[in-house]
């Protein structure tokens, strides 16, 4: 009889820890499967036309502002293709175009949206937009300025499937006098040891994201 009991309670004992062990498996492909590399979900994309906060609206032209977007723009795409992203970048002229298409039908259409859409047009996985902040000029000249240039923006990386966020990074920096942040010195002499200004600043900042970008896909 307690032979019997032994092997009932073996016996239920392994049923339980069965029990136990399928759903800790079921719960550990889930969380496989949410955090799965984005080198495995995005093969392809696309960099639509960035925008600006309103803020910036009542500081700059209409028109000198959309000179400023599509010059971070155009930076951004062509650090992405220096630095040879492993993820195919669909070209600038295809997106502009499949951007000013989706905006053409639905002028209020707000900008994520018609960047997603674009990019469906495309048939990319994905679609980097970004968003000004700040885009001040210095005041002054490379030898000594009363003000500095100041730069700041967002990159995000859309997923074209539902419009969610698979990485963003940002970009901000007023640039500073060398005695002000010794552990800066290489930059200020990769800067020619002048101010610079604020376009310049700009293309730093979108090499950096790029650049950002290509380590986060290598890393994660």
């Amino acid at each position: 009889m307690g032979k019997i009991r032994a092997v009932f309670e073996i016996f239920i004992l392994i049923a339980f820890l069965a029990a136990c062990a399928n759903p800790a498996h079921a719960q550990t492909g889930e969380r496989s499967e949410a955090k799965a590399p984005l080198r495995e979900k995005v093969k392809t994309a696309a960099v639509m036309p960035f925008s600006s906060k309103s803020a910036l609206s009542a500081e700059m032209p209409a028109e000198a502002l959309a000179d400023k977007e599509r010059f971070l723009m155009i930076s951004f795409y062509d650090a992405l293709i220096a630095q040879e992203s492993v993820v195919k970048i669909a070209p600038l002229k295809e997106s502009e175009a499949a951007y000013a298409g989706i905006t053409a039908e639905n002028p209020v259409s707000y900008f994520r949206d018609a960047a997603v859409e674009a990019g469906r047009k495309l048939g990319v996985d994905a679609v980097f937009t970004g968003v000004i902040s700040e885009y001040t000029e210095r005041k002054g000249s490379g030898a000594g300025v009363e003000s500095p240039a100041t730069v700041a923006f967002s990159v995000e990386l859309l997923d074209t499937k539902d419009g969610s966020i698979l990485w963003e990074t940002y970009f901000t920096e007023t640039q500073r006098p060398l005695l002000d942040n010794l552990y800066e010195i290489d930059k200020f002499f990769k800067r020619g040891a002048k101010w610079i200004t604020a376009d310049e600043l700009a293309k730093e900042g979108a090499r950096k994201a790029a650049s950002d970008f290509n380590t986060f896909l290598t890393t994660e």
